[in-house]
């Protein structure tokens, strides 16, 4: 009897979104979940990439950057519809994301991070040097509110409904590509990229794929999030973001949905619960990962699911003696 589907439990998670919304009745509490549910985006772009692709990235928080700064200036420079131009900065961001993988795409594991992290710092120096287009890190750039075709939403924070619709979206897209018949590709050369491409799986084509899809979610999520912010700079899209990033699918999961949707919450919600202990932030979270590391090297949700399956699993049934 199978006791877990990964589409169920990337459901509940999802689900929890608006039913939290609905309940707390308090505008930070929803503003956190708003900004849960954009994080959670960018975390299963870096998903695919680094647990479905085997692709060490540092470079989600530029592709965030891109997405923010594209729907920005589209909307205010440009005067383009607000949700045209989220779609337009996710769609830059892939594309960047599809040029960047070529010539990375030959690199591996320690030289592949180190390559997307250089791209990560030079993406930051040009979001806050190039002044006359970004706003550089002071005063930055602003976004007029949210519209829909010239409506605007009663509340700001009624934009979670945008959000949430755009997770669950991703979160469909992103499931039914692992599934598909390029995630089982991708996780055979996550495995072995010399026994892959022995059976006629295009590498270069496959990785390119994957990491552009990986940039498209992280610009999508930046779109979503200049129109949360409505203000921003360039320290929004930092080193420091793409860590927070990567720490989301370690405590989650590398390889499921689910997991980067609940280490997006746990991340999210963290800061406000160790509001109190200021100093000890950087350290608890570099506890948290030990100790993910340690007991739960695959994350939380598959260590979940293997308990359960201990816990629920039938005993086999004794053999009658004739």
């Amino acid at each position: 009897m199978r006791i877990f589907s990964e589409g169920s439990a990337t459901a509940v998670l999802v689900a929890l979104f608006p039913i939290a919304f609905l309940s707390t009745g308090n505008s930070f509490y929803e503003s956190l979940l708003i900004y849960g549910s954009i994080n959670a985006i960018a975390a299963i772009g870096l998903c695919l990439v680094f647990g479905l692709g085997g692709q060490i990235s540092l470079a989600q928080a530029a592709f965030v950057g891109i997405g923010a700064y594209t729907a920005a200036l589209a909307t205010d420079r440009l005067h383009l519809d607000h949700t045209f131009s989220i779609l337009l900065g996710g769609l830059l961001a892939m594309t960047v994301g599809w040029l960047l993988s070529r010539p990375l795409s030959r690199l591996s594991e320690l030289y592949l991070a180190m390559a997307t992290l250089a791209f990560g710092i030079v993406t930051y120096i040009v979001f806050a040097n190039v002044s006359v287009i970004t706003g550089g890190l002071d005063p930055g750039i602003t976004i007029s509110r949210f519209s829909i075709f010239g409506y605007r939403l009663p509340r700001s924070n009624d934009f979670f409904w945008v959000c949430w619709g755009a997770l669950v979206l991703s979160a469909f897209i992103a499931s039914n590509l692992a599934s598909s018949k390029t995630g089982r590709a991708l996780r055979a050369l996550k495995m072995s990229e010399a026994a892959a491409a022995s059976v006629g799986i295009a590498v270069v084509k496959e990785k390119a794929f994957v990491f552009a899809m990986g940039a498209f979610f992280a610009g999508l999520s930046g779109g979503l999030f200049a129109n949360v912010s409505r203000s921003f700079n360039a320290a929004s899209f930092n080193f420091n973001y793409s860590i927070d990033l990567l720490m989301m699918v370690i405590i989650g999961s590398l390889s499921r949905v689910s997991g980067a949707i609940l280490g997006a919450l746990i991340i999210t919600l963290l800061p406000m619960v160790l509001d109190n202990f200021e100093h000890g932030k950087t350290l608890f979270f570099g506890i948290l990962i030990i100790v993910i590391i340690r007991f739960a090297p695959e994350g939380l949700i598959d260590t979940a699911v293997k308990l359960a399956v201990r816990l629920f699993r039938r005993p086999p049934s004794a053999q009658k003696v004739s």
